[in-house]
């Protein structure tokens, strides 16, 4: 569905499409790029000729390591920097730990596990193992029924029970009233940014998102990718995450902060965004302006609460800014209340 939005002077039009899942944006991306109009055309096979270009210089731009050639990009589906992943996301983790320590403490408690013997919540497996005991064979009327019983010892199955009776795990004392929270995040860098530096941007969203659902706070995440030229704003607002599913990391990390898929297909789905417009695209691809995602935000939301945008963190210090600023809007949003 198009959408057009105008500021108040009528000097910026905004267009902007939805889709409900990364593979419905992907699928998007691929069928418009098949049917682009001439002038769109040129554009995205100019673009191919840069990308080759880069790849042949073993350019540091799309991170490491470098891919082999156009297609690699193309196809490019998940995120690969799991190694640069392992080395950051506990320095954020370190960085966040003071600050959520007083959050948790004054507004936005953790909740505690607590257990129950009537079936309430989620079978531990761990906490009956401390008390696991063998059933011991007993005379039975019936001679089969005794084979039968030592059988089951013997094959070690239908044999065992635990001491502990409490061993279903549940949240106690949950709040279940805590205002949901949109996140949306401004999708890759400019030209000066060099590829891992795109990671950022999603590992502190993935922070926030893991700290406020285990405290009940339901969470939606969505990507924009998006540019302007000419007086023109063309966005793709791609949802990633709905609020009752499980955050998939490898997509969020590939949509917000994988310069193999913002410098390749990121670039492609502009180029094929403008066209289903009906706007011929510079060969530059337009610009992301400061504060771009906020400013598109704010105009598609009615309300002013519930959401919060991440714009591009291109250091560990600037994501944990971003953090700790939208926790900080939230827990005031809900201590007013």
């Amino acid at each position: 569905m198009i959408h057009k939005i105008a500021d108040n002077n009528g000097s910026i039009a905004t267009s902007y499409a939805t889709f409900d899942s990364v593979q419905a944006f992907n699928d998007f991306v691929d069928s418009q790029a098949a049917v682009l109009n001439t002038h769109n055309r040129g554009v995205l096979k100019r673009m191919n000729e840069r990308t080759a270009s880069r790849i042949r210089k073993s350019s540091t731009w799309y991170g490491s390591p470098n891919p082999k050639d156009v297609s690699e990009l193309n196809d490019h589906k998940y995120f690969l920097g799991m190694e640069l992943l392992r080395t950051i996301q506990p320095k954020i983790k370190d960085k966040l730990a003071e600050y959520i320590k007083l959050i948790s403490d004054q507004i936005l408690s953790k909740p505690k596990v607590a257990y129950n013997d009537r079936g309430l919540g989620v079978f531990s497996f761990d906490r009956a193992a401390m008390g696991l005991y063998r059933l011991q064979p007993t005379r039975k009327k019936k001679p089969i029924e005794n084979i039968i019983s030592q059988l089951q010892i013997e094959l070690d199955t239908s044999n065992k029970t635990t001491a502990v009776k409490s061993v279903f795990a549940y949240f106690k004392d949950r709040k279940s009233s805590y205002p949901a929270l949109r996140l949306y995040l401004m999708s890759g860098g400019n030209a000066k940014v060099e590829g891992d530096e795109l990671l950022y941007v999603g590992l502190g969203c993935a922070e926030l998102v893991e700290f406020m659902e285990v405290r009940g706070v339901a969470v939606e995440v969505n990507t924009l990718l998006g540019t302007s030229f000419n007086d023109n704003v063309v966005m793709g607002v791609i949802r990633i995450k709905r609020f009752q599913d499980r955050l998939d990391k490898n997509q969020l990390l590939l949509m917000t902060s994988d310069p193999r898929y913002f410098r390749y297909r990121g670039f492609k789905s502009l180029i094929a965004l403008s066209d289903h417009f009906g706007l011929n695209i510079p060969d530059g691809l337009g610009s992301l302006k400061e504060n771009m995602g906020k400013d598109f935000v704010k105009e598609i939301t009615e309300k002013q609460d519930g959401y919060a945008v991440f714009e591009q963190s291109y250091s560990i210090n600037e994501a944990v800014r971003e953090v700790t600023q939208i926790i900080e809007n939230y827990t005031q949003q809900i201590s007013k209340k």
